[in-house]
């Protein structure tokens, strides 16, 4: 129970969020305290600035007298600059303002320590490890003052647990060391100071210094506030444009814009349309004349998408006679092979709707089309899939309507009726809802947050003005401006907010979606078309415009302003590498704004601030990104950061000295993950996870082992038993686990004697990689071509053990490795491909005659993170040779292969051994280090560990934190239900188990019984908790006819345990977000 401590502390600072919001506080006052907040923080962490740090952040106390987080932080400045009584009393009166938060505990701790206010100390140092009871730096002071008031019993327990909850700290073992010395116990005083001098040369090695009146909980309390959208700092400024008339011509009447990057230098570019033509600009001015449009007539939009994945977009072009597709070459357009339907179109919508990482073409019009990318330049009609409305579609704009969530949306615009939205369901599926906020015939739809609410919001032209369908919490409603025409919005002064410009002149942004009337400005012409972009890279939105005379002008922002900017440009690594769809948000002190990236730079206002508090990219698979404290006036390029959303609970055991990682487990039983078009992989439950006795050590009496969940899934633990195995020390045991296709591998062990490694090893290419996969070192045979989402070329490794190996047929292969494990989108999007799919490992040996067949369709592989699997090969050669090939296009990684001839079932001695205690409780996340070409897998440093995450837990219900071991001991469909950042700690009895037998080892299975199901747009239910699986289904998701149990044992579990409601880890940059 010591982590529901932990729990309310980070609901109640999620509750924090919204505080105070000051009555009759204006916009200037919330700016003020903005301004106070972020230069003390700034001053605070300046070595050079401490002493300034306490009066302004007393200022910003000042303008919010109730704030717990202002009232915190002006105390810890005033401790750190010296101050040291009025600092405890600001942390006294904060810790009775809020009680449930660790920070005061902690700092207070400290601060009594110091002054020698012992019993005062230990009271909150006691409360700081029930908070946070994997706080090591706090185990440590309780110790320390246990020690200092000579409770050394009690002590020696708060040591170790520092010690233990992290192997670099010093101190503390320094101090065990002293206290086995003092009481006389010379061998643990001696393995004691072996321990130290271990952790003082890791932390020598790393270049680390060591604190132990710190911890994240001494820093400023900063927590990502919500606020509403205010105005911005700077007064109306007269606004300038130089006009440039372009080259060329467009007809007025059946003219458009287009900003695009076509070469992919990352500026933007500016394509015209209308009936004369296509006119390529570059960088909105440069006319490109060997375009490859030049030819094409009568043309009624274009819609640029990067259907190939090159970086660089390709054009759909809707002409009167039909949809034309162009590839782009390297700023150069060709028109593509694929034949697109004839029409009549209006307009063509590029969006991977199905999430398979390739983008999707929508073409509207009376009779609207789906086409299904099924790469290699080919489409697949996929019309009857999609739930379009009668009438005759106009415009289409996807976006994601609610906030946080992994779908994107569809509105469509059509003549003669209401607009309809689309909502994503994911899996491919959609719901056609009314959008009665977009009238029949609306013109130039888009999807901006006008009222900077982080909700995405849809304008557009109608006969009567331009108009909003304001989105208050996935609900649209109408409200109308007084501007009309064609618009663009632009934040013309960089205040951060977007000013509407139509036919009649700008309407300046009031914030809240409100706008003046519109105003005529010297220099900007009216337009039948209008398109914007910060065109010459100074940081100003210029606009680009089609005038009524059919003349193209680019009108450069010379207005004299001088707010702060910062140009955003991104790149996708696992999303598609242009990024359509990603949203951008940029919050700076009370300001902030949320725009929508299709690739290319997109320009932020910031006013008066000179750096963002915070970038955060949404990408279009629903990974977060933050980029904190970003300087302005220059363009910040975003790379996907490489991480891994889903994968499996980890496993970490006490050996002795540290949390060790063991690997992954349940990768044999990914719930719900899609293998192609409504297809789900039929999944294992149980698996059997291979431990070695070293990596367990007995501390009173029991072996720990903690499973946690770091990523973005939700884990069903149902058994949880460890069992001892009991071998001669002269035989290796190795399990038959592994993921592969029904049947699903028998519960088997393999015993070997003696390792046979190949005496030849070369890759599809030649070439020789026996030196990668002799030995266990982590240089694995890595040579194919793969992509970042876990699909390579088709490849192969062939292996040679010898003539003189397996004489009698009876051999088994064992192979130790790890897979980058594809997610559904991708096993989907491999699906469609023209011979397409994913190809789990099979292998050939040669015939009589040389040639090479297939004698093991699936040889499976390891579930996950590193792991031996086994393959039986008696009886499957079938000539003298004793080559064997395995070819696969999944990314498996192989690190050490060898053979074994021992075939017969080994001598072994199994005791099985239920949980003593287990513990549900939260504890955060792990470091994780991930390679950037995902080569390697990825580590978990438990020691390192943060509560902060990137993404929140999968909605729904948990299990409650706390004792939860009459549901870990049997296999009975009454689940721990874990979600991110939580973590089950089990101790199993030592006592009592069998004596070895001389010349025996002890080494350790885990059995763990259960699913996982990850939150991958193609999982089946990866967005809920819900439906819970239960080991009679025939497969998930299960049909109507099947259901979960329904007993009153499985009644009372449900209200019994399953009381937890999903937490949020990441919160909203702006109020009203979701």
């Amino acid at each position: 129970m010591k982590q529901l401590g932990w729990l309310a502390t980070l609901i109640i600072a999620a509750a924090a969020l919204c505080l105070w919001i000051p009555k009759g506080s204006g916009q200037t006052d919330d700016a003020e305290l903005w301004r106070h907040r972020n230069l003390g923080k700034a001053l605070f962490e300046s070595p050079t600035g401490r002493s300034e740090a306490p009066a302004e952040l007393k200022k910003a106390l000042a303008l919010a007298p109730n704030s717990f987080r202002d009232r915190l932080n002006y105390g810890l400045a005033l401790l750190q600059s010296g101050d040291v009584s009025n600092g405890i009393a600001e942390l006294e009166r904060a810790q009775k303002q809020n009680p449930n938060l660790p920070n005061t505990w902690f700092n207070l701790g400290v601060a009594y320590k110091r002054q020698g206010r012992y019993p005062e100390a230990i009271r909150q140092f006691q409360r700081m490890v029930e908070l946070v009871p994997d706080e090591p730096v706090s185990h440590y002071n309780l110790g320390l003052l246990f020690v200092i008031t000579e409770r050394l019993a009690d002590a020696i327990q708060q040591f170790q647990m520092a010690a233990k909850l992290d192997p670099r700290l010093v101190a503390p073992r320094v101090q065990i060391h002293n206290y086995y010395r003092l009481h006389g116990d010379d061998a643990a005083a001696e393995s004691a100071l072996a321990d130290f001098q271990q952790a003082k040369e890791r932390q020598q090695a790393a270049g680390e210094t060591e604190d132990m009146d710190w911890c994240p909980y001494a820093e400023l309390y900063d927590p990502i506030q919500a606020r509403p959208a205010g105005l911005g700092a700077t007064a109306p400024a007269p606004l300038r444009f130089d006009d440039r008339k372009l080259a060329g011509t467009a007809d007025p009447k059946t003219a458009g814009l287009l900003v695009l990057d076509a070469d992919g230098d990352g500026n933007p570019d500016l394509l015209a349309w209308s009936r004369n033509g296509l006119l390529l600009y570059r960088k909105g001015s440069d006319p490109v004349e060997n375009s490859g449009l030049g030819g094409i007539r009568n043309v009624v939009s274009a819609a640029a998408g990067d259907f190939d994945n090159d970086g660089l977009p390709d054009l759909c072009v809707i002409t009167e006679s039909g949809a034309r597709l162009f590839h782009n070459t390297g700023g150069r357009f060709e028109e593509a092979g694929a034949k697109l339907p004839g029409g009549p179109f209006h307009s063509a919508v590029w969006l991977d709707y199905d999430h398979d990482y390739d983008l999707d073409l929508f073409l509207l019009g009376a009779k609207p089309v789906l086409l299904r990318n099924q790469g290699k330049g080919a489409f697949e009609d996929f019309t009857s899939h999609f739930p379009f409305a009668a009438g005759e579609a106009l415009q289409g704009e996807p976006f994601r309507a609610i906030p946080d969530t992994k779908g994107i949306d569809l509105a469509i615009s059509y003549a003669g009726r209401k607009g309809v939205l689309y909502r994503d369901q994911l899996r491919g599926v959609f719901e056609a809802v009314p959008l009665d906020a977009v009238p029949a015939n609306a013109a130039g739809l888009r999807a901006v947050d006008v009222n900077n609410d982080s909700w995405n919001d849809l304008v557009f032209s109608t006969p009567a003005g331009i108009s909003m369908a304001l989105n208050r919490g996935g609900k649209f409603e109408a409200e109308r401006t007084k501007a009309t025409g064609a618009f663009v919005l632009a934040d013309l002064e960089n205040r951060g907010f977007a000013d509407l410009i139509a036919d009649d002149g700008v309407s300046r942004s009031q914030g809240l979606a409100r706008f003046a009337g519109p105003a005529s400005q010297p220099g900007l012409p009216a337009a039948t078309a209008w398109a914007e972009a910060d065109f010459d890279g100074d940081g100003h939105a210029d606009l680009a415009a089609v005038a009524p005379d059919g003349s193209l002008h680019l009108l450069a922002n010379r207005s004299a302003v001088k707010n702060e900017w910062l140009r955003v440009a991104l790149t996708g690594v696992k999303n598609l590498k242009m990024a359509p769809g990603a949203e951008v948000e940029v919050k700076a002190g009370n300001q902030y704004r949320k725009r929508i990236f299709d690739g290319v730079p997109l320009l932020f206002g910031l006013g008066r601030y000179r750096q963002a508090d915070t970038v955060r990219i949404t990408w279009p698979n629903g990974m977060i990104q933050n980029q904190p404290n970003e300087r302005t006036s220059r363009t910040l390029t975003v790379k996907e950061a490489p991480r891994l959303s889903g994968s499996c609970p980890m496993i970490f055991t006490w050996n002795g000295r540290a949390f060790q990682f063991i690997t992954d487990v349940l990768g044999v039983a990914p719930l719900g993950a899609s293998s192609s078009d409504g297809q789900y992989f039929p999944v294992d439950h149980d698996e059997y996870v291979q431990i070695p006795g070293g990596a367990l050590a007995v501390e009173d009496g029991r072996y720990e082992i903690r499973i946690t969940e770091e990523l973005h899934e939700v884990s069903y633990l149902d058994q949880a038993e460890l069992i001892a195995l009991d071998h001669p020390q002269t035989t290796e045991i190795f399990t038959n686990e592994k993921f592969k296709s029904p049947p699903f591998p028998e519960f088997r062990l393999f015993g070997v004697r003696q390792r046979i490694y190949p005496i030849a090893a070369r890759d599809g290419s030649g070439r020789d990689v026996l030196a990668r996969i002799l030995r266990r070192d982590r240089v694995y045979a890595s040579g194919f071509r793969h992509d970042y989402a876990g699909v390579a070329d088709l490849h192969s490794l062939t292996l040679d053990f010898g003539p003189c190996t397996a004489r009698d047929n009876r051999a088994v292969l064992l192979l130790n490795g790890w897979v980058d494990w594809a997610d559904g989108s991708t096993f989907l999007g491999a699906s469609e491909r023209p011979g397409g799919g994913l190809v789990f490992p099979y292998l050939q040996v040669k015939d009589p005659a040389g040639q090479w067949r297939t004698v093991v369709e699936d040889m499976g592989i390891p579930s996950g993170k590193p792991k031996t699997i086994a393959v039986d090969l008696t009886g499957k050669f079938l000539s003298a040779s004793r080559e064997v090939r395995i070819v696969t296009n999944l990314c498996v990684y192989w690190d050490e292969i060898f053979l074994s001839e021992d075939t017969a079932p080994p001598p072994v001695r199994l005791t099985p051994l239920g949980a003593d205690s287990a513990e549900l409780r939260l504890r955060g996340f792990s470091r994780t280090v991930i390679d950037a070409w995902r080569e390697q897998p990825e580590r978990f440093e438990y020691a390192r560990w943060t509560p902060a995450a990137i993404w929140n837990q999968t909605p729904g219900l948990y299990t409650r934190y706390g004792d939860v071991r009459e549901l870990a001991l049997a296999a009975d469909d009454r689940f721990v239900i874990m979600g991110a950042g939580d973590e089950l700690r089990l101790l199993f009895p030592a006592r009592g188990l069998p004596a070895l037998p001389s010349g025996w080892r002890r080494d350790f299975l885990l059995l763990v019984d259960g699913w996982a199901k990850d939150a991958d747009a193609n999982t089946a239910f990866s967005q809920s908790v819900e439906p819970l699986p239960f080991h009679a289904m025939s497969r998930y998701p299960y049909p109507a006819e099947e259901h979960y149990p329904d007993d009153e044992l499985h009644r009372r579990y449900r209200k019994d345990y399953n009381t937890r409601v999903a937490m949020r880890f990441v919160q909203p940059l702006v109020a009203g977000s979701r």
